[in-house]
């Protein structure tokens, strides 16, 4: 995506400029590529010559280089706050990406918040995912899960429901 500014800074020569009073001056360089360090960025040093008609040159050596700032993005649907009961908090949703210039990288991170709460079975759920591209570029998207308990306690033993006893065999509780 910066070619033409990569072209447009050839064309002029880096910048420099060169006057001869003898003759024209023509200018050359040694541009080959633009090295990629990560996406698409990267630097190129160049040297510059000017060179007049009886061959004299001078010579200068400039760098151009691309910066990728861009930071990638979510392209699937992002999950939205939601409160569910303590037995239904979903698994984390896949989450999909792109950048500009590279490959992405998605991970999810629960952090839980049991401060605000006084019942053991309610707290929040922070669930961040961060996108980040080769050239550690980021983005984060945090999803809200309120978490409660109001479903009532089971028995899991069977009690008899009656019983019959004289008063000195009244069983301990």
């Amino acid at each position: 995506g910066n070619t033409a500014a990569l072209n447009a800074w050839l064309a002029s020569n880096g910048g420099a400029s060169a006057t001869d009073v003898c003759s024209n001056v023509t200018w050359s360089n040694n541009f080959t590529s633009v090295s990629d360090t990560c996406g698409a960025t990267g630097s190129a040093t160049v040297t510059f010559t000017a060179t007049d008609n009886c061959g004299n040159s001078s010579s200068t050596t400039a760098t151009f280089t691309i910066i990728d700032t861009t930071n990638p993005v979510f392209t699937s649907e992002l999950p939205q706050n939601i409160s569910v009961s303590c037995d239904a908090i979903p698994n984390p949703a896949e989450m999909t990406g792109s950048d500009n210039c590279s490959d992405v990288t998605i991970t999810v991170l629960d952090t839980i918040d049991r401060e605000e709460s006084q019942c053991e079975g309610e707290y929040i759920i922070s669930r961040t995912w961060t996108i980040t591209d080769n050239c550690n570029n980021s983005s984060s998207y945090t999803q809200t899960i309120t978490v409660f308990d109001t479903t009532p306690p089971t028995l899991t033993t069977q009690l008899n429901t009656q019983i019959s006893v004289s008063c000195s065999e009244i069983p301990e509780i």
